[in-house]
């Protein structure tokens, strides 16, 4: 827990909020399970999590794209693919820089922070206006040991998960999170990654489904939101699942 403790100080920073406290020793965890079991969690993610039910991780198989699709390799960290029907935000933007690199087949983006968005929103076409989605990714490079390896997984705990709930509030810009985020562990292959979603408000009346997906790898941790609007679920969710099946770090 220490590790996943420490990234998540690392988060915090970033989105300005408070440093997390660093994880209670045993007695504090006996505590909240008492608490627990007195009735005091009203929340049913952070009961099945005492449970143990985060240890029952099955295994996602790794998603071969089609050859439409455009595999980015992200800060000299990791590789993801997308698909078509998005774009890298504003290709003259200063953290949008892009360099052309056939031995990776793909874009090769070597800042931190990366955005993608649908398809013609950067050249103002109308009919990009009347969708929405967007890819955050940010990477936060540590030293050795900050972070969880990307093989390892421990059981989420109720102060934990709560953390996690808590930040994808901080996180949705000023809009209404709808409900309590879910927070559980998710495998691709031998790659684990915390996952936190749900719905928030959005503009103009929609409802956003928001995906957030922690992947840790020693010493360094990316931060992967995935959102779109719930109303275009057909026509987002399926190929948004896909992207993160393509994940993988480069070492």
């Amino acid at each position: 827990m220490r590790k996943i403790f420490t990234g998540l100080c690392i988060i915090f920073a970033l989105i300005f909020v408070q440093v997390i406290k660093q994880a209670k020793k045993y007695e504090a965890k006996q505590e909240r399970k008492e608490k627990y079991m007195a009735g005091y969690y009203d929340n049913m993610s952070v009961k099945s999590s005492l449970r143990g039910t985060e240890l029952e991780v099955k295994p996602e198989s790794k998603y071969i794209p089609p050859k439409d699709w455009s595999k980015y390799i992200i800060s000299n960290s990791f590789s993801i693919s997308v698909p078509n029907t998005i774009e890298l935000r504003k290709l003259d933007d200063a953290y949008t820089q892009m360099v052309k690199d056939r031995e990776w087949y793909g874009m090769k983006i070597n800042l931190n922070n990366v955005v993608f968005q649908q398809k013609g929103l950067a050249t103002n076409q109308p009919e990009a206006y009347k969708t929405y989605c967007r890819i955050m990714i940010a990477v936060d490079k540590g030293n050795s040991g900050d972070y969880a390896r990307s093989t390892d997984y421990e059981d989420l705990d109720a102060e934990t998960i709560c953390t996690f709930q808590n930040l994808a509030s901080q996180s949705a810009g000023g809009f209404e999170v709808l409900g309590k985020p879910n927070v559980k562990w998710i495998r691709i292959e031998d790659t684990y990654a915390i996952k936190v979603d749900y719905v928030r408000t959005g503009t103009e009346g929609h409802r956003t489904c928001v995906n957030t997906y922690y992947f840790f790898n020693d010493d360094r941790m990316a931060q992967l939101t995935l959102s779109y609007r719930q109303s275009d679920a057909d026509k987002w969710e399926d190929d948004f699942e896909n992207v993160i099946r393509t994940f993988k770090w480069l070492d």
